[in-house]
């Protein structure tokens, strides 16, 4: 249950709501009292819905289809990477002008980008994910123990079929097998009832709202890190109680948002220049092809041995990536220009190490290679909006 008794035994880990900003309420995400990660709880967002779609253009020259849905919204859809779920009468597989087609919405409106729409869809659940399209097994990063992992592939591998597979999500790990177990049937029967609504609706038609933000992003907190949220919106307060969300209700005379030094925390996420602890800094520039993040010695003191600094630097400064690739939602291409160093040897180790940091990034994230000039190539998944442009909205 929720509750309003202070805050006292708080957890390392805070998930902060305060809509401080323009009335856009914002999720703070801190573990040990540092900032890890902002998100906009936007109810208007329609990612993750599932939607009849009237396909209105094929590109053949990107393999492509343009498909709208919903009210006056419009999606990209790549043929390659779908096998569509066709809900019109058809002689083929070819998606033609036309065509109604099942589709998720996997990708927010980004910059000048339409949404993502797949046929690959997604249920979630507590403990795992049916994955349409994707037939294979996959258990959680986090989930090291291998008689754990070697239990949930078994469990899982009882229900997936040509059609589908399961992803074991962390909060599995310590489910009881007949609990996951009843979450899958669950999940197979939600898509079957969807397909089945799906062929009794008009096209563009909504077949599957998604929870809301709020409900979701809180609750995958308190799974996942097992922290506590806060909040000084009542509304806010008795939505999370309704849905049996645990929350604190902040009602102190210092606001909230200084309690925490919100404002002070979002515009550093917006601000290009980024100073580290040794005293070098990140300069970091969003463009509309790609991010660039320069590292800069700054103030930092170099001392006989520049090789060791500025291995030691770059070390720094990719944790110091990592974290504001999370903070700011930053994803596409991202470039990171590191101070050059003559030991290719440590060249390597820079890459390897980013690649251990980056797979605690909650959204998919490799660093790919570092160029014949010193450039780290990084790619993120994109999904919802950046910081910066839920800011400049």
């Amino acid at each position: 249950m929720s509750s309003t008794d202070g805050l006292t035994n708080e957890s390392e880990s805070k998930l902060i709501l305060s809509d401080f900003y323009n009335d856009k309420l914002l999720g703070f995400y801190f573990y040990k009292e540092k900032l890890q990660r902002i998100t906009h709880m936007d109810s208007e967002s329609v990612v993750g819905n599932i939607y009849i779609g009237y396909v209105k253009d094929v590109v053949k020259n990107i393999n492509a289809a343009f498909i709208e849905f919903g009210n006056d919204l419009k999606g990209y859809y790549s043929l390659n990477d779908n096998s569509p779920f066709f809900l019109n009468v058809k002689n083929n597989n070819k998606v033609c002008q036309g065509d109604k087609i099942l589709v998720q919405v996997s990708g927010d409106k980004i910059k000048t980008k339409d949404y993502s729409l797949t046929s690959n869809i997604n249920l979630t659940g507590k403990y795992c994910v049916l994955t349409v399209g994707n037939t294979n097994i996959s258990i959680s990063k986090k989930i090291q123990d291998k008689t754990t992992r070697n239990q949930l592939t078994r469990i899982l591998d009882k229900y997936k079929n040509d059609e589908y597979g399961f992803i074991a999500r962390t909060s599995a790990k310590d489910a009881k097998e007949q609990m996951i177990e009843g979450e899958i049937i669950d999940l197979i029967n939600q898509l079957e009832e969807i397909k089945n609504k799906a062929m009794h609706l008009k096209g563009k038609s909504i077949v599957k709202e998604n929870e809301s933000i709020l409900t979701k992003e809180c609750q995958e907190f308190i799974d996942k890190e097992n922290g506590i949220v806060i909040t000084d919106k009542k509304q806010i307060f008795d939505e999370l109680s309704k849905n049996k969300i645990n929350c604190k209700f902040y009602n102190r005379d210092l606001p909230l948002f200084k309690c925490y030094s919100l404002e002070k925390h979002l515009m550093s996420g917006i601000n290009k220049k980024v100073w580290l602890n040794s005293g070098a800094y990140l300069i970091i520039e969003p463009t509309e092809a790609l991010t660039v993040i320069d590292v800069n010695t700054g103030k930092a003191e170099l001392k006989s041995n520049k090789e060791e600094t500025f291995y030691k630097i770059n070390i720094e400064a990719a944790h110091e990536v990592a974290r504001q690739l999370k903070i700011r939602n930053i994803s596409g291409i991202i470039i990171v220009d590191f101070i050059s160093m003559r030991n290719k040897e440590n060249e390597q180790i820079l890459l390897n190490k980013m690649n251990e940091i980056l797979k605690y990034d909650y959204s998919r994230c490799i660093a790919v290679d570092i160029t014949k000039l010193g450039l780290m190539e990084i790619t993120r998944k994109k999904g919802k909006k950046s910081l910066y442009e839920i800011i400049q909205k």
